[in-house]
């Protein structure tokens, strides 16, 4: 029964993983045709427009609270035990949750109305301003009102059939985008589009999940238990500090931005943010395909058994997070060349930092996927308020003296907080019952082989752009990315257990061996 469990998650993660890749492929490809089309028809102050609303609503994001994160949590158990009635109070009260979201996102979004011009320097817009901000609001509400049930799919290690469902949507939204640019050159149509499509997404995804749980349909539910509200409770308490946290991190960058540096640094920055995001997405999304599962196998309560999950989890992740970084490093600058054309380069000391900027975000996701699944969000709730803090002044302090790499710099550094306290206090120790030495000793291990091969790379890359071709350069960086750090690593990792269980994983695939 046991190693039926282990290989139903495996399965699970296999399609879960798969189906993200090839979605975040093809939405990032289309991504890049739209954005090239909306920077050549609307311009880049658009393009910095598009960004700082995101922002916006990013922040307005805080009222969420985290309560999907806390419900997928609670899913996990009562999935695993077949509890329909309790899944069904659950996902009702979660309507309800999601319901007052919406509301509350609404106000406050309308509240900031007054504010925006206030806010923002909004040179080079010729469309109403409020006009633009609400349909983009729009969307956001929307999401709420209609995406709770996608919730049940996660929590069921069904991220498969959410990750088609976007694939579809964004192949035929992202033809009508390219359409409407061309034909009507509106930013105001832009955004219609964006709003139809993610409603009838939503009503998709809704209209599906009532027919595969159909119990959920039924109205009578029971009443959520007193010990369920109260811990839900305190995980909707420590959430709601961890998206301050998120948002004065990840969200106030844009902000700042465009505030001290002005929309067309905004817009030029967000550009290499495309792709930064889309490769950033698309790993995202393969690890936390893994967290349903993880959330499954954590149900178990064995200690030993996760930790080598998690062994094995941070290990390919520091591989392929080093990898994607040492790739952006190379190519990212003949990239947008061939793209967007020179004027449109950010300078290398700012891609150097973006760089590791990158390294350093994914190096969370493995132990955030086991905080996740392990539902710690109220015990570590103060620590997202100490990385605000030293986000928010480092970054305005550094943007004066260093620009948009001050900026980077400062998310660079309130990071760090996370690793070398939060993480292996509040998650490495109590979840694996591991020493924090041990945790450290691990980052600071892979952090020393990133910066050795990224300097490898960079001497190596120095040689190759004396050449005056673009494509040239383009080509022989991609095969320096290719080759250099991953025979540095296969040499460096040959012996390590790791290693020996993803090179027998692939040979059990490959021979069609995986029982």
């Amino acid at each position: 029964m046991r190693k039926e469990r282990d290989f139903m998650r495996l399965i699970n993660s296999v399609k879960n993983m798969t189906s993200a890749f090839f979605q975040m492929m093809i939405s990032t490809l289309l991504g890049f045709c739209v954005r090239s089309v909306f920077i050549a028809t609307l311009g880049l102050e658009y393009q910095g427009l598009n960004g700082l609303f995101s922002s916006i609503l990013f922040m307005l994001s805080i009222a969420e609270l985290g309560i999907g994160t806390a419900i997928i949590f609670n899913l996990y158990p009562l999935i695993s035990q077949q509890e329909t009635e309790k899944i069904k109070t659950l996902m009702h009260f979660y309507k309800i949750c999601y319901r007052i979201v919406a509301s509350v996102v609404s106000f406050i979004g309308l509240a900031l109305l007054p504010f925006l011009k206030i806010m923002i320097n909004f040179h080079g817009i010729s469309e109403n301003i409020n006009l633009l901000y609400l349909l983009y609001l729009s969307s956001t509400v929307a999401t709420y009102l209609f995406s709770y049930k996608r919730s049940m799919l996660y929590a069921d290690q069904k991220n498969y059939v959410l990750n088609i469902t976007d694939t579809m949507t964004s192949i035929l939204m992202n033809i009508i985008f390219l359409f409407v640019l061309i034909k009507f050159r509106s930013y105001v149509v832009y955004l219609v589009v964006t709003l139809v499509f993610t409603i009838l997404e939503n009503l998709f995804i809704s209209v599906y999940v009532d027919n595969k749980y159909p119990y959920l349909k039924e109205k009578k539910t029971e009443k959520l238990e007193a010990k369920v509200f109260s811990n839900f409770k305190l995980q909707i308490y420590g959430m709601f500090f961890h998206n301050v946290g998120n948002f004065a991190v990840f969200g106030t960058d844009n902000l700042i931005i465009s505030k001290f540096l002005g929309l067309k640094v905004m817009g030029l920055y967000s550009n290499y943010l495309l792709v930064i995001t889309s490769i950033s997405t698309l790993l995202t999304a393969i690890i936390t395909s893994l967290t349903a599962s993880v959330g499954n196998l954590l149900t178990e309560k064995k200690t030993a058994k996760s930790f080598e999950i998690y062994q094995n989890i941070s290990f390919i992740n520091f591989w392929i997070y080093s990898f994607a970084s040492i790739s952006i490093f190379l190519l990212m600058q003949p990239f947008v060349i061939l793209w967007l054309g020179k004027n449109e380069l950010l300078s290398e000391s700012i891609l150097l930092v973006i760089t590791i900027n990158f390294y350093v975000q994914g190096q969370r996701k493995p132990i955030q996927l086991f905080q996740n699944a392990s539902g710690i969000f109220y015990e570590n709730r103060h620590i997202p308020v100490f990385e605000s803090v030293i986000n928010l002044i480092s970054s305005i302090l550094l943007v004066n003296y260093l620009g948009l790499s001050g900026v980077l710099l400062g998310t660079l550094l309130s990071t760090m907080v996370l690793y070398s306290y939060s993480f292996p206090k509040y998650i490495y120790q109590p979840v694996f019952h591991q020493k924090i030495k041990a945790y450290l000793i691990e980052q600071a291990g892979y952090l020393m082989l990133f910066l050795i091969i990224l300097a490898m790379s960079w001497i190596v890359s120095a040689c190759i752009t004396r050449f005056n071709n673009t494509w040239i350069i383009f080509i022989l960086n991609a095969i320096l990315a290719l080759f250099l750090p991953n025979l540095f690593f296969l040499f460096v990792f040959r012996k390590r257990s790791e290693f020996k269980y993803f090179e027998n994983l692939l040979r059990d695939i490959f021979k069609g061996n995986l029982k």
